[in-house]
């Protein structure tokens, strides 16, 4: 699993760096684009307003002579149209002269009120003014030129007016951008109020809080990520126009990245699926090889540390093409067999110890397998310690359990009791078949040589059958016990069986 798992964290690693770096071009993209677009904008709007500029200037020349006309304002209208929504010539004290067309709601002789028209007879320079409503009711930009006669006599000036709510020249060059994508360019003047935006409602409103403009405002040009007023995210450029102060802003929603983001997917899964899965196949094999002998190995460590059986389980057959694998599997199986002799088997005589024989007693209790318990106790053992020292006596206890051996049978289990006791669990025993056993146990002992050269050893038997009705294995050893002490009763060297 821990390949497994480490090929798929691998593989959406990879599908989420993928996804994160073409979001990231992709982002880069646009706001370069729209950086570019925006200063490209800014230069075409300079060259148009130096156009209006130069065109209004030319016009309040030749409105200065004295022989100039409505006719002759008719012909220059006819020349600067794709230019002005409309041209005015106001005398000194801002009476309308003359005006183009004629149906603008403004008629000769009208007294021009507003700030826009104060500003241009008071500085009586060219200039652009900002956006204001006029008396048409029209929101108006007004670019002005003033006029003086061939005496250098100032006598009023010249207005070309942009109807910021209706088509116009500034217009027309902006909304060239204005995509299928969602994308769209809007100018704020000096004032952060909108002069063009493609909604036209919102034109002549004022934007708060938008870092673009405040920015562009401030001189700058450049781009970032921006959240609109209505709570949208898009890419923004802007570029800062000179002559005006305007900043011009070029912007396309984030949005525009999910289709593109989302195909990139797809393609990367119908590309990447069947070069993952043939990995994914071959991570779960090798996966497979590596870790099924681990874990029957550690399955085999768990079985024979709960195991409350005598003989705990076998070590699994295992093959690995891990080096490693291997050379644990044979270390488990050194020490294994070394912690089984130390647990089971009794140091001195080799027979097993106290504890595999209560393991056995209670295992074959419990499966019901009928067995015999023969238990043994050497007769006057302390003497040959106390006569001959201990090391005679270890020699005399490991004669014993050797003839112990020689009767038992394969599925029998001798073993040392403690001290000078033994012991011999007899399976499947019937009482003749264990009285005999017992007796020639005792005979062979009797008259075999052993190391106690000097003078021979006895030993005295307590036979017991198991019997399930008479209580649990510690009865069995109780009766044994009965009947060997019985055996030491009547004089050492025999056989007693107990009878219930």
């Amino acid at each position: 699993m821990l390949v497994i798992g480490s090929v798929l964290i691998t593989a959406v690693l990879g599908g989420y760096m993928a996804y994160s770096n073409n979001a990231n071009s992709l982002s880069s993209s646009y706001l370069e684009n729209n950086y570019h677009y925006a200063q490209k904008l800014s230069s075409n709007t300079s060259d148009l307003l130096n156009v209006m500029q130069n065109n209004i200037s030319y016009i309040a020349e030749i409105a200065g002579q004295e022989s100039f006309s409505q006719k002759d304002l008719d012909i220059v209208y006819r020349g600067n149209d794709q230019y002005f929504n409309s041209i005015i010539i106001s005398n000194s004290k801002r009476e309308v002269q003359f005006i183009n067309p004629g149906d603008t709601g403004v008629d000769v002789g009208t007294l021009l009120t507003s700030d826009a028209s104060l500003q241009a007879s008071l500085a009586r320079i060219p200039m652009i003014s900002e956006p204001y409503v006029a008396v048409s009711g029209r929101l108006i930009l007004m670019v002005s030129a003033p006029i003086y006669n061939d005496r250098g006599t100032y006598i009023g000036f010249a207005g070309g007016t942009l109807y910021l709510q209706e088509d116009n020249a500034l217009s027309k060059l902006l909304m060239e951008h204005f995509y299928g994508n969602g994308s769209y360019v809007y100018v704020s003047d000096q004032q952060g109020r909108l002069i063009y935006h493609p909604i036209i409602e919102r034109v002549n409103e004022i934007v708060q809080n938008n870092e673009v403009i405040e920015r562009g405002l401030s001189g700058q040009s450049g781009s970032q990520n921006v959240v609109n007023s209505k709570g949208k995210s898009f890419f923004a450029g802007f570029a800062y126009e000179p002559i005006s102060e305007w900043v011009i802003v070029s912007q396309t929603p984030t949005a525009i990245l999910d289709k593109p983001l989302r195909d990139m997917l797809i393609s990367l899964l119908i590309k990447d699926i069947p070069l993952f899965l043939i990995i994914l196949i071959v991570a779960a094999r090798v996966s497979y090889y590596i870790s099924t002998p681990l874990y029957r190995l550690a399955q085999f460590s768990e079985e024979a540390f709960d195991s409350k059986k005598a003989n705990p389980p076998s070590l699994p057959k295992i093959s690995s093409v891990i080096y490693e694998v291997n050379q644990l599997h044979k270390s488990m199986g050194k020490y294994l067999n070394l912690l089984n002799e130390e647990i089971q088997i009794d140091g001195l005589t080799g027979l097993s110890n106290r504890k595999t024989f209560d393991l056995n007693i209670q295992e074959w209790y419990e499966e019901k397998i009928p067995f015999a318990l023969i238990l043994i106790d050497m007769d006057h053992f302390k003497q040959i310690n106390d006569t001959y020292g201990h090391a005679r006596g270890d020699e005399v206890l490991k004669f014993v359990a050797s003839q112990l051996r020689l009767v038992a049978t394969p599925r029998d289990v001798c073993f040392r009791y403690g001290g000078e006791e033994f012991g011999i669990l007899v399976k499947f025993a019937e009482r003749q078949s264990v009285l005999d056993m017992a007796e020639l146990l005792r005979k062979k002992i009797a008259k075999s040589e052993c190391p106690n050269e000097d003078k021979g050893i006895t030993i005295s038997i307590g036979v017991a059958l198991s019997d399930p009705l008479s209580g649990g294995p510690e009865k069995v050893i109780e009766f044994a016990d009965r009947a060997l002490y019985q055996s030491k009763k009547e004089g050492r060297n025999r056989t007693n069986i107990y009878e219930d």
